[in-house]
């Protein structure tokens, strides 16, 4: 497929300003935002959409719903959906644009969490049709820094599960290791500091000092997305019959902490549920 892409909509409503401000930047691409009423009123003037939802309920109806991009689309679209969702909805997105002939990408995104430059930082993890990568790429490379191609069906899916399992087990680990260091006295503030500089200070962690230092377990990215996450994860081990023995620990764990600090709490808040689970009080 020639790259002729030029015109491509724009709909959804995560936290996905700096990018989708990026790609309207570029040239040779006029990107316009609209509501999916509003799409579906004026589908015939795209060649692309992309759609970068909040929840899998909102991706639903976005894409699958009755005035969704999928309905009676035009022929060859181009859809790039950025949306962090399960396999199972991505499948049912799938079997949907074959069947109207539309082209889909699965495009998470992750982002380099040292890095104050979001725009900047963004690394989008591709799979899709391969004969038509090339034109989808025209627009994907416009807001993503970096761009890995897959293959050809659920595999960018699979590897936010790999990336969520990184994520949380890490998390979980320096949880417990601070609360450890708290039992036998070490000074709080002086023990993440060591961290921070220490072999196992990653940028996850290093991200996260600042705000952990203050006992600050209210940013994001969110407890009980996390939470989630890691349970998608379980279920794609089990679906494949992989042990994921310490993600379903930490998934344990990241239950807990929701309980007790709420779903918006940040995902750190596994420490305070970690202190109260060993009757630790914290640092005054």
């Amino acid at each position: 497929m020639a790259n002729t892409l030029q015109n491509a909509a724009w709909i959804g409503q995560s936290e996905a300003a700096s990018h989708r401000n990026k790609l309207s930047q570029g040239t040779g691409v006029n990107v316009t935002r609209l509501s999916v009423s509003e799409f579906a009123a004026t589908k015939a003037n795209f060649d692309a959409v992309i759609t970068a939802c909040a929840s899998e309920a909102e991706l639903r109806e976005v894409a699958l719903g009755s005035h969704g991009v999928l309905r009676g689309a035009r022929p060859r679209l181009v859809y790039i959906n950025s949306s962090h969702v399960s396999e199972e909805l991505s499948r049912e997105i799938a079997k949907a644009a074959r069947t109207a002939g539309v082209s889909y990408f699965r495009a998470p995104l992750t982002q380099a969490p040292s890095s104050r430059d979001v725009a900047a930082s963004l690394t989008a993890m591709v799979s899709g049709p391969q004969e038509v990568f090339d034109a989808a790429l025209s627009l994907i490379e416009r807001f993503d820094s970096k761009v890995f191609y897959l293959g050809q069906t659920e595999e960018a899916r699979a590897m936010t599960r790999v990336l969520d399992v990184m994520n949380g087990v890490s998390m979980a680990m320096w949880g417990e290791a601070l609360v450890f260091g708290e039992a036998v006295g070490l000074d709080w503030t002086v023990m993440l500091d060591v961290m921070e500089t220490s072999a196992i200070g990653s940028p996850l962690i290093q991200h996260h000092t600042a705000a952990v230092a203050r006992r600050d377990f209210s940013v994001a990215p969110r407890c009980g997305q996390t939470t989630e996450r890691l349970a998608a994860a379980l279920r794609s081990g089990k679906s494949t019959g992989v042990v994921l023995t310490l993600t379903g620990l930490t998934h344990q764990m990241y239950l807990g902490a929701m309980r007790k600090s709420g779903s918006d709490a940040d995902e750190t808040a596994v420490i305070a549920w970690l202190e109260d689970a060993c009757g630790q009080p914290g640092p005054v």
